[in-house]
């Protein structure tokens, strides 16, 4: 066959094999960055404010339209229907440690009331010490001395954390 028979045949089947197989590349790459890509759901348990001892477990960041999973450690299960805008609520649960799972993605642990109000109290203590430390280290004047401004009521874990920032930085910068 004639050289240049060859290179005008066989030059556009080569351009073209390489501009498909470029196309699929990019598709199927970015097919899978779309699925891959993490949707940031997240849940939580928190208890009901009248006392019943129940929880309510929520949801945001789940695919949109579809169902939610819910597994307790007693061992029962819940279906969820997610909104349209990636949210879920069940009410009137007993406190048990829940996860939820959606069709396609892992198991999102949402806790249970009792270790969120654990961790709400680790932060609130956290972030009373930190005030009462940097308070006290700016001016040892203001040992144990509380914004009083702020007039709502104050956590009892911020209080304590307070104190013992308070008491550390007078220990370290007030002698």
């Amino acid at each position: 066959m004639n050289t240049r028979i060859r290179v005008a045949l066989f030059t556009p089947l080569i351009a073209s094999s390489l501009a498909v197989g470029t196309l699929g590349f990019a598709v199927s790459s970015a097919h899978a960055a779309q699925s891959a890509a993490p949707t940031k759901a997240s849940c939580s348990t928190k208890a009901s404010t009248n006392g019943t001892g129940r929880v309510t477990v929520s949801g945001t960041g789940f695919r949109p339209s579809t169902k939610v999973l819910l597994e307790g450690s007693t061992g029962k299960t819940f279906t969820a229907s997610v909104t349209a805008s990636g949210g879920f609520a069940v009410a009137n649960l007993e406190d048990a440690d829940y996860s939820a799972t959606q069709s396609g993605t892992g198991e999102i642990a949402c806790g249970s009331a009792k270790a969120a109000e654990q961790k709400d109290a680790k932060a609130q203590f956290k972030e009373g010490f930190s005030q009462g430390f940097a308070l006290v280290k700016a001016d040892c004047k203001k040992l144990n001395q509380q914004n009083k401004n702020n007039l709502a009521a104050v956590d009892p874990n911020f209080e304590k954390g307070f104190k013992a920032g308070s008491e550390l930085a007078a220990q370290r910068f007030c002698k």
